[in-house]
């Protein structure tokens, strides 16, 4: 029982970055809308970088502020002047 636990205790730590990061569409964003959705993207990474997991566990983290970057680079190149 302690186990399966602990996994979600630590994995849950990792998925709450994933669903705001998913909650952030840069499709479609513009002007204040692109500056408020890249202040939520630094937030966000901030928050993950101070996650702290064990090491069984850094490869999910890694990939969550993979998708950061990813979704941060996305909503640059549709919005240049962002």
């Amino acid at each position: 029982m302690v186990p399966p636990l602990y996994q979600f205790r630590v994995r849950s730590r990792i998925f709450a970055g994933t669903a705001a990061c998913g909650r952030s569409r840069p499709d479609g964003a513009q002007g204040g809308a692109a500056d408020a959705l890249l202040a939520e993207l630094d937030r966000l990474d901030a928050r993950a970088a101070r996650v702290r997991v064990p090491l069984g566990y850094t490869d999910q983290l890694y990939a969550l502020r993979g998708h950061i970057d990813l979704v941060r680079e996305r909503l640059r190149k549709a919005n240049p002047a962002a």
